[in-house]
């Protein structure tokens, strides 16, 4: 009987969120004798939770900029060595991009990845399209063998969570009340993510039996309305950030107001446009939101921005 396979985790949260889904996926993997070992990122000017209002958009700028890298550590020290099996990149995402700890990682550590599997976990609102495109290609600048991603959103409507997300992030509450849910990922979800943890304890955590459970098991699903809105906001998104960074102190919060005015009326116009042409064109909207995500893989994967 071969070695136990082992898996390094590498994670950054500020709520606990991510974690929880971390969790959920590899407690099977250590209930059937695989080796996790889970490697905290930090950075090392810590950023607030909850957010302050200003600090919460204030990070919006460099959140989109490709080259941002605040400083961090690694709880343990990322391993000079890893012999494993399978490397877990766990992030959250903001402003539809990977967390910038955790892309600090990967230019700091790219030896942690070359060469290796890697999945991607993300744990988030309902928007992670752009976030795990931008994972796989640093993964595979960085020389990581991307194998797919996992994802748990939460569930409740767009309206609800719209709500209830700004109220944990920017206040810490998340249990319900005042009729609305508790915030983030739902316990079904997290069962959702255990079952699928459970196959994967299952393998012998080779890169092609993880890819096939994670394609069997629909372990990201697609929304596509929500993938579509994604990737058009990514873009406004990178031209914002580079419009705001470009300016001096004084138009650059000017302008930053502007972005908040413009983000809350695209959140409140314009997911409801992109869900009823959907729903006219149902058929050849999926199709085009697939060539897109098809298209958007492919070039990231070869063409560093």
């Amino acid at each position: 009987m071969g070695a136990a396979p082992r898996v390094t985790v590498y994670w950054f949260s500020q709520t606990g969120q991510l974690l929880e889904s971390v969790s959920a996926v590899t407690d099977p993997l250590e209930k059937a004798g695989w080796d996790i070992r889970k490697v905290e990122i930090t950075p090392r000017m810590p950023y607030p939770f909850p957010w302050p209002v200003r600090r919460f958009f204030g990070v919006f700028p460099a959140s989109v900029d490709p080259a941002a890298a605040p400083e961090i550590t690694a709880r343990p020290p990322v391993p000079v060595d890893d012999d494993a099996d399978l490397i877990v990149f766990a992030f959250p995402v903001w402003y539809l991009a990977p967390a910038l700890p955790m892309r600090a990682l990967v230019g700091a550590e790219p030896r942690a990845f070359a060469g290796r599997p890697v999945v991607g976990l993300v744990a988030c609102r309902n928007m992670w399209y752009s976030a795990a495109l931008e994972v796989r290609r640093l993964l595979e600048a960085a020389g990581g063998h991307y194998l797919g991603t996992i994802a748990a959103v939460d569930t409740a409507s767009a309206g609800i969570t719209f709500v209830t997300t700004l109220r944990w992030l920017l206040a810490g509450k998340r249990e319900a009340s005042w009729g609305f849910p508790r915030a983030g990922v739902p316990d079904p979800e997290l069962d959702r993510l255990a079952d699928l943890g459970e196959l994967l304890a299952e393998t012998d955590a080779s890169a092609e039996q993880v890819r096939t459970v994670l394609a069997a098991q629909d372990a990201a699903p697609v929304n596509p309305p929500l993938a579509a809105a994604d990737l058009l906001a990514g873009r406004a998104f990178r031209f914002w950030g580079r419009g705001i960074r470009r300016r001096g102190p004084a138009q650059r919060k000017a302008l930053m107001g502007v972005f908040v005015l413009w983000l809350s009326g695209a959140i409140f116009a314009g997911l409801p446009v992109v869900v009823i042409t959907r729903l006219l064109f149902r058929s050849g909207f999926d199709a085009a939101v697939a060539r897109r995500l098809t298209s958007v893989v492919a070039r990231l994967a070869e063409v560093p921005e």
